[in-house]
């Protein structure tokens, strides 16, 4: 008994069977580390797969985007590309949806998108006329995809100016003094009018933007901020730089004290001086910069109830070498362009600007005495300035417009008939996450 007591009480043997149990637990608790970190690392590839293939949706949307602004299809038309990395091409479309287009983007990763026809033209909220199609993309990465849901609007052109707006400014504006607007003032910015300048009618700011009123400033209207941005297609000079009136300058257009106005048919420049005139009396006419003073005059001469409108186009700078003063127009103390016309549909001043050179109107100081300016101003990449009593009647949009001292600024109805071939530049004005898969046949369900 002795003997088996020491024997049990002896620690022998037991040193084989704890170390296994030890490996043991150690091997449980790496196989639950070694799990754990695939499942994390799986994660992590799934959320990184996501994450890549709503940037491939964004790409389609992008791509779908740039493809309709570089083509100009019409409404009833569809950009299509045969092949992936091919050319693009318009064509009727066949339904109520164009095409999926499908590009490889590499790495596992691809998008397919689908373009709407364009919906039939009407007005916004912002009184413009426009067209709208919808966009719906694709990405998938590695088995895994994402949708997204685009709106883009593009103006019509029918009719150029947006209702009731007697200016629209794409910048914020600061009107001061004394200044009258007739009709109503439009932003994508703030709106801020000091001293006694007064709005009759509505203003409105731009989305989540704000009017300021100072001193005595007033609006009589409201003040409400827009629900959508003011977008606007560039000047659509279509063949007016090198097809145009401009031989008639001079001749057929007569010009009085000829020694007071310099007019260059190469370089299309007219300088104007002293108590010049010259009627104009064609139907296009092309400029890189038109420059008067003193009482320089440009009339528009009466036309008939069948003709179009007179048309000035102010051609970009690129185009005009790219000199200080190209593609604007300046007129100072008492000069004008006095439209014979009772209707500012009649003349169209249309600028084209340009994204890099600054272009401009300049009413630098009064018109002549007495008289009104009559007339349309669209120039969305140039500014827009009027001071010292200029007495303007029709519609001005402009990236900036700038108004001050006495100005009087009247929305005419009329400016309504004045329309343009539309280039159809779209804007996004909506864009939401969708069900990975759609709901139904329709491509945009689900979002």
């Amino acid at each position: 008994m002795t003997r088996l007591r020491r024997t049990l009480a002896a620690e022998r043997g037991i040193a084989l069977p704890l170390a296994l149990g030890v490996l043991f637990v150690v091997a449980g608790l790496a196989t639950v580390a070694a799990r754990a970190a695939i499942n994390a690392n799986h994660s992590s590839f799934r959320d990184s797969n996501v994450k890549r293939a709503i940037q491939a949706a964004n790409a389609g949307i992008k791509a779908a985007s740039y493809q309709l602004n570089l083509l100009q299809p019409l409404p009833s038309e569809c950009v299509l590309r045969a092949t992936s990395g091919g050319p693009l091409s318009t064509a009727a479309a066949t339904g109520s949806w164009c095409p999926t287009q499908t590009e490889d983007l590499g790495g596992n990763a691809s998008y397919t998108f689908q373009v709407s026809q364009s919906t039939p033209l009407s007005y916004n909220s912002n009184g413009q006329v426009v067209t709208e199609r919808s966009l719906v993309s694709t990405g998938t990465v590695n088995g895994q995809s994402r949708r997204v849901f685009v709106r883009v609007t593009a103006p019509g052109g029918t009719p150029l100016f947006p209702k009731n707006y007697a200016a629209v400014s794409l910048n914020s504006v600061n009107f001061g003094n004394s200044g009258t607007i007739t009709g109503w003032l439009g932003s994508n910015g703030n709106i801020t009018l000091q001293n006694t300048f007064k709005v009759s009618g509505e203003a409105h700011p731009g989305t989540g933007k704000t009017v300021t009123l100072q001193n005595q400033a007033s609006v009589t209207g409201s003040k409400t901020p827009a629900t959508e941005p003011f977008s606007f297609s560039p000047v659509n000079q279509r063949s007016a730089p090198t097809v145009n009136n401009n031989s008639r300058i001079g001749t057929l257009d007569p010009w009085t004290s000829p020694g007071d106005i310099s007019w260059n048919p190469t370089t299309r420049v007219l300088d104007m001086s002293k108590t010049s005139t010259l009627t104009l009396s064609g139907d296009v006419y092309s400029f890189c910069r038109i420059t008067m003073t003193q009482s320089a005059t440009i009339k528009i001469a009466a036309r008939g109830p069948l003709q179009l409108p007179l048309r000035i186009y102010m051609d970009t700078p690129e185009n005009c070498g790219g000199s200080s003063g190209m593609g604007s127009v300046s007129l100072n103390q008492s000069s004008s362009f006095q439209n014979l016309n009772s209707s500012p549909a009649s003349f169209l001043l249309a600028v084209s600007g340009s994204a890099t050179k600054a272009t401009s109107v300049d009413f630098g100081q009064a018109s002549a005495p007495g008289t009104q300016t009559v007339m349309g101003i669209y120039a969305p990449f140039s500014t827009v300035s009027m001071n010292n009593s200029v007495d303007y009647v029709g519609a001005v949009v402009a990236k900036q417009v700038q108004l001050s001292n006495s100005v009087k600024l009247t929305y005419d109805p009329l400016i309504q008939n004045l329309s343009e071939d539309p280039l159809f530049v779209y804007h996004r004005t909506e864009y939401l996450e969708c069900t990975n898969v759609a709901t139904t046949t329709t491509p945009d369900s689900g979002c």
